[in-house]
């Protein structure tokens, strides 16, 4: 269940930073430059200044949330920004890595229901009936399938959710389909040029990806079977997330499908005061936080300290007034 805030976590909050500590220069792994994980950063940043002007989070950039579980153990940044199900994996010891990672730790959640969104042209949703991803399993389908970048998060999660529709990629290229991995700007142009039927992506409603493919072709939104829903949660800490009607102008029906979370995470052996610095800065100065995007507008002290599928640090855990497991 997620963890609840206790009601007293604000008094005395301020006694919890170390008492004559000195400035702390904190670095932060997150993604590529210009993203919303960089303003998640510059979000942290501005509020540990602002409960301590003399130290700074400076955000370094990464190839994502693989790199950086591998950079937090090598001692290479001090916090980092992770999807859930990458912790999972990591833990899992799934690819990309080679053993189970041990002592990663929740500092905090930072976002979440950012959908997985099956887009799939109108045209060739119609032609093919397709409603449901569980409709691709009747095979003969001769679909053209953008993913985002071969063995990032997304892509895993698009293909393992197939394959629980028992739809494999082979079986899509044997049927005269194919399979393409691209970064989100590619990946648009490639169904703006119709060389794509489906394009598939973590990402929060309203994008401008989706926008841009839609302003091109008439598109649509397969559903995802409860069934495949629940293994996305069980297995890589997703979420179940609907899609209103109305949440696009082409969206008549409420279509369900799982969504994707974010969370800072620290390694078991973080410098307590660090910690200590930066989830009472969460704590106190999560405003700073919400504000730097629409998307981080829920973002709260209650909601930093509600992640359910990661033990959380420790010192972190005493700051929120949670459990830390």
């Amino acid at each position: 269940m997620p963890r609840k805030i206790s009601l007293f976590i604000a008094l005395g909050v301020g006694l919890l930073i170390p008492q004559g500590a000195s400035a702390a220069n904190i670095t932060l792994c997150g993604a590529s430059p210009g993203g919303l994980w960089s303003l998640i950063g510059a979000g942290v940043d501005a509020a540990v200044r602002e409960l301590d002007p003399s130290s700074t989070v400076t955000y370094q950039t990464s190839s994502g949330g693989f790199a950086n579980i591998a950079q937090l153990k090598a001692g290479s940044c001090d916090i980092g920004i992770v999807h859930a199900g990458e912790a999972l994996i990591a833990k899992k010891g799934d690819a990309p890595f080679d053993a189970p990672v041990e002592g990663i730790e929740a500092l905090a959640l930072v976002y979440d229901k950012a959908p997985m969104h099956f887009l799939v042209t109108k045209a060739f949703a119609d032609e093919y009936k397709l409603s449901s991803i569980g409709d691709l399993a009747k095979g003969d389908i001769p679909l053209n399938l953008v993913s985002n970048r071969r063995g990032i998060l997304p892509a895993i999660l698009l293909e393992k959710s197939l394959n629980q529709v028992d739809v494999e990629y082979d079986n899509i290229e044997v049927d005269g389909g194919s399979i393409q991995y691209e970064g989100s700007s590619g990946a648009a142009e490639i169904m703006q040029n119709g060389r794509a039927d489906m394009w598939v992506n973590a990402t929060f409603i309203g994008t401008s990806a989706v926008k841009t493919i839609a302003d091109s072709r008439d598109v649509t939104l397969l559903s995802v079977p409860d069934d495949v829903v629940q293994y996305m949660i069980d297995n890589y800490g997703s979420q179940a997330v609907t899609v209103p009607a109305g949440g696009y102008p082409w969206v008549e029906e409420d279509v369900k499908t799982f969504g994707a979370r974010a969370a800072l995470v620290v390694s078991a052996d973080a410098d307590p005061e660090m910690v200590t610095l930066v989830a009472t800065a969460i704590n106190k100065h999560a405003d700073k936080v919400a504000e730097v995007h629409k998307a981080m507008s829920s973002f709260t002290p209650e909601f930093a300290a509600s992640l359910d599928v990661l033990p959380y640090n420790p010192v972190a855990a005493k700051i929120y007034g949670i459990s830390a497991e």
